[in-house]
């Protein structure tokens, strides 16, 4: 029987040896050359508004392609807007990219590292290029270390490097897109008219006192009232701070809810609900009553048009809400009593049973 004290000692061992793993693969080829220093790429920071393009991408065959245009970054794969702020913060990275120390030139313990050449399902690396004055820099990014360092190797260099800051590239096209949507607050809404999916159409409307409370909803089937005087607020705030998931362009699926949301200075916004299996999509068109809101209009249609966009399904509920989720719930009525046959004395026993002749 193997004691508790042994188990302990092949535990304690494992861990020397896989220490001493690690170890070997960060001092391989680092030789007793002082620890290196200095930046990972020649980026400074004076040239990154000359950066084109920059594409991400895994073995799995998973990338991302974003394009400088003359107005903004895109999202190649999505010909959509990309999140310029993370799109900068991902240059500036690249451009502070600091080595902390050099690590591995055995190609055999790239793995280790995460810093093989993406190629492949089974590898796990994610490469950068740099498209920058008619050449392309190359990184090769691999496992993190701690919080504020990664694993890296420039692209065609047998040196692999510990570096800082943290870099976690993403080769998801989604994660790369502007997300922002449309942002209404509650207070700036003055009506809407819903046609959802299951249910009855109708409209919320705000009071001309524009207190929150102040809401009335038409039509209220008879003899049902609001759960709440304050329910239809969470109408009127359906579209603060709405966000998309993913995008497409417009397709030929069927919008199975529609709703008009509109707002006080007399922008109107249409918004179609379309169903995709589990996913949920919605299209916004806008146009305007009065001059106030005709930029706003035409800036949202330039923006907005032609496309579909993913949104998360409990916005999508919250969007085109059923009626019924405004009102009180119905009285559950009482169950009904067994029935009960009516007693017939044919069917007694004293009945069934024949009287005996004396």
């Amino acid at each position: 029987m193997i004691r508790s004290s042994q188990v302990l000692s092949l535990v304690v061992a494992g861990l020397v040896l896989a220490g001493a793993g690690v170890w070997l693969v960060s001092r391989h080829g680092a030789g007793n050359a002082p620890e290196a220093s200095g930046q990972v790429l020649p980026l400074p920071q004076t040239d990154l508004n000359a950066v084109s393009r920059l594409r991400i991408f895994k073995g799995d065959g998973s990338h991302t392609t974003l394009t400088r245009t003359a107005a903004h970054w895109l999202v190649t794969e999505r010909a959509y807007p990309a999140d310029t702020g993370q799109v900068r913060k991902l240059l500036l990275d690249l451009s502070a990219l600091q080595v902390v120390e050099q690590k591995t030139t055995d190609p055999m313990l790239y793995s280790k590292l995460n810093v093989e050449t993406p190629g492949g399902a089974q590898t796990t690396s994610t490469g950068v290029d740099i498209d920058l004055n008619g050449k392309t820099l190359g990184l090769i990014v691999g496992k993190t270390s701690g919080t504020r360092s990664v694993y890296v190797r420039v692209a065609g260099q047998a040196q692999s490097l510990l570096a800082t800051p943290q870099l976690a590239p993403d080769a998801d096209p989604r994660h790369w897109l502007d997300r922002s949507l449309l942002d209404i607050a509650p207070d700036q809404i003055s009506e809407v008219s819903l046609e959802p999916p299951s249910g009855p159409a109708y409209t919320v409307k705000r009071a001309a006192s524009g207190a929150t409370s102040d809401y009335t909803v038409t039509p209220l089937p008879k003899g049902r009232e609001l759960n709440d005087a304050a329910a239809p607020a969470a109408q009127a705030g359906a579209l603060a701070g709405l966000q998309l998931d993913d995008v497409r362009k417009a397709g030929s699926l069927k919008a199975l809810a529609h709703g008009r949301y509109q707002t006080r200075d007399g922008l109107t916004l249409a918004i179609a609900g379309i169903q995709d299996g589990e996913l949920r999509y919605i299209t916004v068109a806008a146009s305007a009553a009065g001059p106030a809101a005709q930029q706003r209009a035409q800036d949202l249609n330039a923006k907005l048009s032609g496309w579909e966009f993913e949104v998360p399904g409990y916005r999508y509920d919250t969007l085109f809400r059923p009626l019924e989720q405004l009102l009180k719930p119905l009285p559950v009525k009482p169950a009904a009593a067994p029935r009960t046959l009516p007693h017939s004395p044919a069917a007694s026993p004293a009945a069934a049973t024949p009287q005996q002749s004396h």
